[in-house]
């Protein structure tokens, strides 16, 4: 305490003008690192807060196309109101996280173009609704009565269920494009915060500069003893500080008076923005991860695939390929009698058995829901058959234990390879009608779809 006073004394008996000065620079320090520290937190909660919302949002869009399959798939008309609570639910959850990320975002950003795509994209599916409800009719009058007017009524009835179904995809995509362009949105706000603070540290960093100069300059003036016992150490804590990246062992300065008192806080303050920043990155790595890969399987996503197969095309294309849709059995049953626990566990399951049972030149994903994708480049449907099987049977095999139960679960594969000259789509509404046609034909079997040049629908099945 002596020397605290006895210090306070001294620059109040010989000057009051370095006093002024030093405390503007401690208060100016203080208030600086004080709007960093708040920068950050903001950075680090609200935006990532924002960017979450949006991931979640497109993982809805996406899980609609399951839901879709669900209806798609709907023997009897329980069925069908099953799946239409399950669309309902995902659309009650996209519109909450809509209204979420508008608040979160306010004014920066129109929200127009996700409004209108999900309206459309709700339309759609309430017109797949009525082809399959109009389905299941028809299969009924045919089992009482059979008539030709009727099956011709049905296999109409099923074209325009597939191209329904389509839509249903396009439509799905645009709406990951409307999210997608808020997360670019998101990601501008964190960069022009980033900057503009960094300007506001510039400035005052030119300040803090001036006011040490300006106490040294004082300070030399008024006493030798105070040029010892005061100026040598703010001159060093201030080359510190001047520093784009001082290290907090640098800021240590010896005694207990103010100046070693300011030095101990702004090293605390270092210490939290290291820490905040190291923090920033950390979650920049996992946003970056969750942008390319699907949190639940460590899987790659349904965009990263879209994206690889893009530009990937023409090598594909030259080199040949297989594209195989996989799909879990009965997976709505399981989440609706064991929980959604339960059911994640299935989906991780069902991802590792496919990791493991796949080469590694295969680009797998999880394309929605309870569907995976995989693309086989470099192979032909007599190699990749042996694959899926034993991925099959070890599935079936292997039972996942939930408490004292054991489940078994099943799944579905289709398979296509690539028509010659013939483009990726082609190849994966094959692998598509495949899988539609395991299901159909009972579910928990391996199908593939021999394309021919003049692919037309009536292509043979194995």
């Amino acid at each position: 305490m002596r020397r605290v006073f006895g210090l306070t004394v001294r620059l109040a008996a010989l000057t009051m003008v370095p006093t002024l000065v030093i405390l503007a620079t401690i208060l100016l320090a203080l208030h600086s690192f004080g709007e960093y520290r708040a920068t950050v937190s903001q950075l680090s909660e609200r935006h990532t807060h924002a960017l979450m919302t949006a991931s979640r949002l497109m993982q809805q869009s996406e899980s609609m196309l399951g839901s879709g399959a669900m209806l798609l798939l709907a023997d009897d008309h329980f069925s069908r109101r099953q799946a239409l609570f399950e669309i309902a639910d995902r659309r009650e959850w996209m519109e909450r996280l809509v209204d979420e990320l508008a608040a979160i975002r306010g004014e920066a950003g129109s929200f127009d173009d996700i409004e209108r795509v999900r309206d459309q994209l709700m339309e759609s599916f309430d017109a797949l609704d009525a082809l399959v409800q109009r389905r299941i009719d028809l299969v009924g009058q045919l089992q009482q009565a059979p008539d030709e007017t009727s099956d011709a009524l049905l296999r109409e009835t099923e074209r325009l269920l597939a191209r329904q179904m389509r839509t249903n995809r396009s439509l799905s995509q645009d709406l990951s494009v409307a999210i997608g362009y808020h997360v670019s949105g998101i990601r501008l706000d964190i960069r022009d915060a980033a900057e503009q603070m960094e300007q506001q540290l510039r400035q005052r960093e030119g300040a803090l500069k001036g006011f040490a100069l300006l106490a040294v300059l004082l300070l030399l003036a008024t006493a030798y003893h105070i040029n010892r016992s005061v100026v040598r150490r703010v001159v060093k804590l201030q080359r510190v500080i001047s520093r784009e990246r001082p290290a907090p062992h640098e800021l240590r300065v010896d005694g207990s008076d103010e100046i070693a008192q300011m030095a101990r806080s702004i090293q605390r303050y270092v210490h939290r923005i290291n820490d905040n920043e190291r923090r920033i990155m950390t979650m920049n790595r996992e946003l970056d991860f969750l942008a390319t890969h699907d949190a639940l399987t460590q899987l790659r996503n349904r965009h990263y695939f879209e994206r690889e197969l893009n530009e990937r095309r023409n090598a594909l294309a030259a080199e040949g390929y297989c594209v195989a849709m996989i799909d879990i059995d009965h997976f709505k049953a399981i989440n609706d009698t064991h929980g959604h626990e339960a059911g994640d566990r299935v989906i991780r399951c069902v991802a590792d058995r496919l990791r493991r049972g796949l080469p590694e030149s295969a680009l797998l994903a999880r394309y929605g829901g309870e569907e995976f994708v995989a693309l086989l480049p470099g192979f032909d449907i007599d190699t990749v058959v042996p694959m899926l099987e034993q991925i099959r049977q070890g599935l079936e095999s292997h039972s996942i234990e939930l408490g004292e139960t054991a489940l078994r679960v099943t799944a579905s594969f289709g398979l296509a390879q690539q028509l010659p000259g013939g483009e990726f789509d082609e190849a994966l509404k094959a692998a598509d009608e495949a899988l539609y046609r395991a299901k159909r034909s009972g579910r928990n079997r391996v199908m593939y779809r021999w394309l021919s040049q003049d692919d037309s629908g009536d292509a043979a099945y194995g």
